[in-house]
């Protein structure tokens, strides 16, 4: 399996993910994970450059400057027949470099085209991307907002893991690798990403989702060979091993302790010998 774990993130770093019985359920018994495609999420800035990164990756800079430099100061009264001539032509060949160039993305260089332009491009290249989110915290604290949204009631569960327990349950196929790093919050019309690194786009995420504090495993092919063709597939299910995965499982807080027995027998009955807990957040009974 080809794999990457990005800067500054450790094998070690604790990784949670809550979800509800029935996600629970299909990871111990069809030992699989599901990775969605990044066009899927329901943010729609999710892989996308920011303003500014499509500002500069659209080339807009430099038709600006052409713009002003050639075509404008070709329009004065006082430049002669020749430099307007010479200036019009410069115009013209950045016009068509312009069409023509290539954008650079985490497939390799895509040429544009006439109905292909930069954003266009980045769009479509994310509707070949895959993510499996998980949640992380430096302190180590359990989150009640995790438990309300990806847990969805009292039924549910918190799978506790590593990066790298994660990455070495995973069976991936040589045509496909994985890359490993913890989310950053931006501000999509303030900020710059940097369009010289285009997989950083699949680790930021708009400041609305701060509260996540997500780490995520982003899953792409070597190649695709053509990145405008629609996609049916919602994403790619990667076979695992939960013995491997599965570091210890905590019950939903709201949970009635015959549930969290309930937890404990499946996954003895399963075959595993993790600690099954019930989550420290107290709650008021109603």
């Amino acid at each position: 399996m080809s794999y990457k774990i990005n800067p500054g993130l450790s094998a070690e770093t604790k990784v949670f993910r809550y979800m509800d019985l029935a996600k629970f359920l299909s990871l111990i018994h069809q030992k699989t994970i599901f990775f969605a495609k990044a066009s899927s999420y329901e943010d729609s800035l999710e892989g996308m450059p920011t303003e500014l990164d499509r500002f500069l990756g659209s080339e807009s800079a430099e038709l600006l400057d052409v713009t002003i430099n050639l075509m404008w100061a070709g329009l004065a009264t006082d430049v002669d027949d020749e430099i307007r001539k010479r200036n019009r032509e410069e115009a013209n060949r950045a016009k068509l470099d312009h069409e023509n160039r290539n954008v650079n993305t985490i497939f390799g260089p895509l040429k544009t085209a006439q109905d292909f332009g930069y954003s266009s491009i980045v769009k479509a290249v994310s509707n070949w991307v895959d993510i499996s989110c998980w949640h992380t915290d430096a302190s180590d604290v359990e989150s009640m907002a995790m438990w309300k949204i990806y847990g969805g009631g009292s039924a549910s569960v918190c799978v506790e893991s590593t990066v790298g327990d994660v990455l070495s349950a995973m069976s991936i196929p040589p045509e496909l690798n994985v890359i490993a790093g913890v989310v950053t919050y931006i501000d999509y019309q303030k900020d710059y990403v940097g369009i010289d690194e285009p997989i950083r786009f699949f680790f930021n995420k708009s400041k609305h989702y701060e509260f996540e504090k997500e780490l995520r495993f982003v899953l792409r092919s070597v190649q695709v060979d053509d990145v405008k063709a629609s996609r049916v597939q919602p994403g790619t299910s990667v076979a695992v091993d939960p013995k491997v995965l599965i570091k210890g499982v905590m019950v939903s807080p709201t949970a009635s302790n015959w549930f969290v027995e309930l937890i404990g027998l499946v996954m003895r009955s399963s075959g595993y010998s993790v600690t099954v807990s019930k989550s420290k957040i107290s709650v008021r009974n109603a």
